[in-house]
C-alpha cells in the first residue's frame, strides 16, 4: 500500500509558511477599521515583553554624601525585592523628596512634626472616587499616624461614590474646568473647581456605610475653605452637639472656617449674599493626610492655567509636604505620535514649573502613566504608553523633581490586560482599575514610599555618625 504520510506534513508546513507570510503584511484597514495583525507567536511574544519591557528609573541607587566632618562617602539605596525605586532628581533643591521623607521619618519615630504631613495627589479618573488613594491613605495612616479623608470638593457629585465618606450637599452650584461654559479660571481653587450658592447651603459629612477604611471614619478638625467676598456666616455642628457659628469677614482672599473636635459626623451651613466655596477638609493635627484632586478626562495640562496667586494662598493656609502628579492616560490613543507626546510634555512642564513657584519648599513627584491595555498590540500595551513614561522621566530630570514608574510597579507591558482578564481588577476598557485593582497598585506605591523614607533615614544616620 502506498504511504500518504508525507501529505499531512506538507500541508502543515504550507499553512505555517502562509501564516508567517501574513505576519509580515502591512496593516490593513476596511471602512476605517484596522484589522488585527496575524501573529502565530503572539502568546509567546506577549509573555516575553511583559517580563522584559521596563522603564529604567533607578539612576540614584548609589550617591555621594558628605558627612558631618566633611568626608565624602558612598551611600547605596536599598529597594527591596519587587519594590519599584523612587528616583529623586531634585536632590539639593527645594522640591527634593528629602523634606517629605524627613517628616515621615519623624512620624515613624513618634516625634511631633507640628502639622499634618499633607500629600496633594492630582490625577484623572484613575483615582476618581478615591480608588487607589483610599488604600494608600489607609496604609500611610496606619504606619505613620493620622486619620480623616482630607480634602473634599464642596459640591462634587463624585464624592458620593467614595468608599471613604458619605457626603451630601444642597444649595451649591459646581463650576469646573471640564465645563467651560460656566467656568472662570480666575475664580478657581486648587482642584480646578469652585462653587457658588443658589441659596442657604449645607454640607453633611459622615463615614461611608461599609466602614472599609477605619482611619477615615473619624477626624479632629473640620474645615471649610471659601472666598467670602461679601462675608459669610458658617455654622459647624459635630458629634456630641458641639456647635459654633463663625462670622467670616468680607475678603477677596481664601479664608478658613474651622471647628476643632474629634468627630465622625459634621454638618456645615453657609449663609452669604456673595461667597465662593472650594472644599472641606477632615483631618487630624498630626500624621498623614492625603488629598485627592481628581479630574475626569484630564491630561493635567490645564493645571498650568491656575492663578499663581491662588496657589500661593493655598501654600500658606494649606501647605503640602508632597505634591504628586499622575497623568498621561488621556494623552495617549491609537494615533499617538512622538510629536504629540513632546507637545504634551511641554504643556505638563508649564504646570510643574507653576507649582514649583507656588510651592517652592514642597517635594514634588511625577507619577509615570500607568499601563493601558490593548489586545491589538503585540505586547498588550497601547502604543505610546512606554514612550510617554520615558518622556515623563526626562521631564522629572529637567524640572528637578521626583519620578516613579507606575508602569513598572504594575508589572510592565501587558500588566493591565493581566490584571483585568486574570484577576478582575479593572474594567474591560483596559484603562480603569476598580477598588480591588486600586488596592493592588496602592500596595506597591506604599512599599516604595516606605523604602524611600527608610533610605533617607539610613542616609541621615550615616551622615550624623560620621
Amino acid at each position: 500500500m502506498k504511504s500518504n504520510i508525507h501529505k499531512p506534513l506538507l500541508l502543515t508546513c504550507l499553512v505555517v509558511i502562509i501564516l508567517v507570510l501574513l505576519h509580515f503584511l502591512p496593516t490593513i484597514k476596511i471602512a476605517g477599521t484596522e484589522l488585527r495583525k496575524i501573529d502565530i507567536l503572539s502568546d509567546l511574544i506577549h509573555k516575553e515583553k511583559a517580563s522584559t519591557s521596563a522603564i529604567i528609573t533607578s539612576s540614584n541607587s548609589v550617591m555621594k554624601i558628605t558627612t558631618g566632618d566633611g568626608r565624602k562617602i558612598n551611600f547605596k539605596e536599598e529597594w527591596g525585592k519587587g519594590v519599584e525605586p523612587i528616583t529623586d532628581y531634585g536632590t539639593n533643591t527645594g522640591n527634593s523628596l528629602d523634606d517629605f521623607y524627613a517628616n515621615l521619618t519623624k512620624l515613624a519615630a513618634h516625634e511631633a512634626v507640628g502639622h499634618p504631613v499633607r500629600i496633594a495627589y492630582f490625577g484623572d479618573s484613575y483615582i476618581e472616587g478615591d480608588i487607589l488613594l483610599a488604600d494608600l491613605r489607609e496604609d500611610l495612616q496606619n504606619k505613620y499616624g493620622g486619620y480623616g479623608v482630607g480634602w473634599l470638593d464642596a459640591g462634587n457629585d463624585i464624592n458620593q461614590y467614595k468608599h471613604t465618606t458619605t457626603n451630601k450637599f444642597s444649595g451649591i452650584v459646581e463650576h469646573m474646568v471640564k465645563r467651560p461654559d460656566s467656568y472662570d479660571v480666575t475664580k478657581a481653587g486648587i482642584a480646578e473647581r469652585y462653587y457658588t450658592l443658589s441659596g442657604p447651603a449645607q454640607i453633611s459629612l459622615a463615614p461611608f456605610v461599609l466602614h472599609e477604611y477605619k482611619r477615615t471614619d473619624i477626624w479632629s478638625s473640620t474645615k471649610l475653605y471659601l472666598r467670602p467676598t461679601a462675608g459669610a456666616n458658617v455654622t459647624i455642628n459635630i458629634d456630641g452637639g458641639k456647635q459654633q457659628t463663625i462670622a467670616v469677614s468680607p475678603s477677596t482672599d481664601i479664608q478658613i472656617a474651622e471647628l476643632a473636635g474629634k468627630t465622625s459626623n459634621a454638618l456645615i451651613k453657609i449663609s452669604s449674599s456673595n461667597a465662593t466655596l472650594f472644599g472641606t477638609a477632615q483631618e487630624a493635627e498630626e500624621g498623614v493626610v492625603v488629598d485627592n484632586f481628581s479630574m475626569r478626562g484630564s491630561d493635567g495640562q490645564s493645571l498650568a492655567k491656575l492663578p499663581e496667586a491662588m496657589l500661593k494662598r493655598f501654600a500658606a493656609i494649606r501647605p503640602y509636604d508632597l505634591i504628586v502628579f499622575q497623568f498621561g492616560v488621556n494623552a495617549v490613543d491609537a494615533n499617538t505620535t512622538p510629536e504629540r507626546l513632546q507637545k504634551y510634555i511641554k504643556g505638563m512642564g508649564k504646570a510643574i514649573e507653576l507649582f514649583k513657584r507656588a510651592f517652592p519648599n514642597t517635594s514634588i513627584l511625577i507619577m509615570g502613566a500607568p499601563d493601558r491595555g490593548s489586545k491589538a498590540s503585540p505586547n498588550g500595551t497601547m502604543k505610546g504608553i512606554e514612550e510617554l513614561e520615558r518622556y515623563q522621566m526626562k521631564l522629572a530630570q529637567e524640572c528637578k523633581v521626583g519620578f516613579y514608574s507606575l508602569f513598572n510597579a504594575m508589572g510592565g507591558a501587558g500588566s493591565m490586560l493581566r490584571l483585568v482578564d486574570e484577576q478582575g481588577m479593572g474594567t474591560k476598557d483596559y484603562v480603569h482599575i476598580n477598588y480591588k485593582g486600586g488596592k493592588y497598585i496602592s500596595e506597591r506605591i506604599f512599599k516604595s514610599i516606605v523604602a524611600g523614607q527608610g533610605n533617607y533615614a539610613r542616609r541621615k544616620k550615616m551622615i550624623e555618625e560620621h
